[in-house]
């Protein structure tokens, strides 16, 4: 086949001179191709670099699903004698654009480069291995008559317009298209936390906030309630042994209630401590898996067993301006479950901490 051929609509749309279609997927990925920016390379390049992870989950995203949808990729004819639009009457918009294959196939740079959609075509052409073409139809648009830096120029406007999806709204999302039962199944970090958010008797009971309409500046997102669960449960044996998430979600709600008596002044005054936000709240659940562990090794699980270790240890200032300040991200929160931890008394024994201290104090 040299060449292929698509019914168009002509138009523009904002000063820009477009047709826009419907086309094979296989077919707008064998014609098109991405314009990567390399700063030594290719310095001239539009594109950001592609994500293989990203390309997959899109690739299969189209080949598993009946019922899908996607946005029109956007594409850009770069060399013009490559394509021919052929109105259907005198003076009409309808017609058909027809791609020229094998003067494309002899340009050595790019024809027709992709400004929105490289990642969702990038496996569809069925070149790469273990990645069967995909025939799906699919809706594009195609730019003409523009230049690179006018198309330099779009690229940018796209990727600073598009207002990322509040992740928390997506898993609330996934929670509504997950009868309960499969999601425990699929995802129990999200369900767990989910648990703790809806759950009338915990203490992250109407804190937590799942996307869409804000309720206030103190909430905890699902996201990274969802991640501090994650973390937690990455850590502890006992916990997990226990294989129903339901039977796992009140062992959690049990410890938050103990973090609430340990850190009271958190739940009255959220802003001014960092136990329920990102950090922070991600070094309670690792240490949570500590604690958690001990009390279940005991075969207790209630509030204040819980607690009893929490206290064991040293008093940790856990405001804004205390003792974990400074420490970000899971290496911080690693961080902050390795100091609190350290100083847990053991019954009748000392704490790994002041162990050590009274080892090296040896001469």
């Amino acid at each position: 086949m040299s060449r292929l051929k698509f019914q168009v609509l002509r138009g523009t749309v904002l000063g820009v001179k477009v047709y826009r279609g419907f086309g094979r997927l296989c077919d707008l990925s064998g014609m098109s191709k991405p314009d990567i920016y390399d700063q030594k390379k290719n310095p001239t390049g539009t594109q950001r670099d592609l994500s293989p992870r990203h390309a997959k989950e899109a690739y299969f995203y189209v080949k598993n699903n009946e019922f899908a949808f996607w946005p029109e990729v956007f594409l850009c004819v770069r060399e013009p004698k490559i394509c021919t639009f052929t109105a259907d009457s005198k003076g009409s918009d309808y017609g058909t654009l027809t791609v020229d294959l094998s003067e494309l196939n002899k340009l050595t740079k790019v024809g027709i480069s992709r400004v929105d959609g490289n990642h969702r075509l990038h496996y569809a052409d069925g070149k790469s291995k273990d990645f069967p073409p995909i025939e799906k139809i699919v809706s594009f648009c195609l730019a003409y008559d523009i230049s690179l830096e006018e198309e330099i120029k779009l690229f940018r406007d796209i990727n600073n317009n598009q207002k990322r999806m509040n992740t928390s709204h997506l898993d609330e999302i996934e929670v509504r298209l997950n009868p309960s039962g499969q999601l425990k199944r699929t995802d129990p970090d999200l369900y767990i936390a989910q648990q703790l958010s809806n759950d009338l008797k915990s203490p992250l009971n109407g804190r937590v906030y799942e996307g869409g309409v804000s309720i206030g500046p103190n909430a905890i997102p699902l996201r990274t309630l969802k991640t501090g669960i994650q973390y937690m449960r990455s850590r502890t044996i006992k916990l997990n042994a226990l294989k129903d998430p339901d039977a796992q979600a009140k062992v959690i709600m049990n410890y938050f209630d103990a973090i609430k008596k340990w850190v009271p002044d958190a739940w009255k005054e959220p802003r001014q401590y960092i136990a329920l936000r990102g950090v922070g709240l991600w070094g309670i659940c690792f240490i949570g898996a500590n604690v958690i562990d001990r009390v279940l090794t005991k075969g207790e699980f209630d509030t204040e067993n819980m607690l009893k270790i929490l206290r064991s240890g040293k008093t940790w200032d856990w405001s804004n301006k205390g003792e974990f300040q400074g420490l970000s991200g899971r290496g911080g929160a690693v961080k902050i479950s390795e100091m609190v931890t350290g100083e847990f008394q053991e019954e009748g024994n000392l704490s790994p901490n002041e162990l050590y201290r009274q080892i090296m104090s040896k001469k």
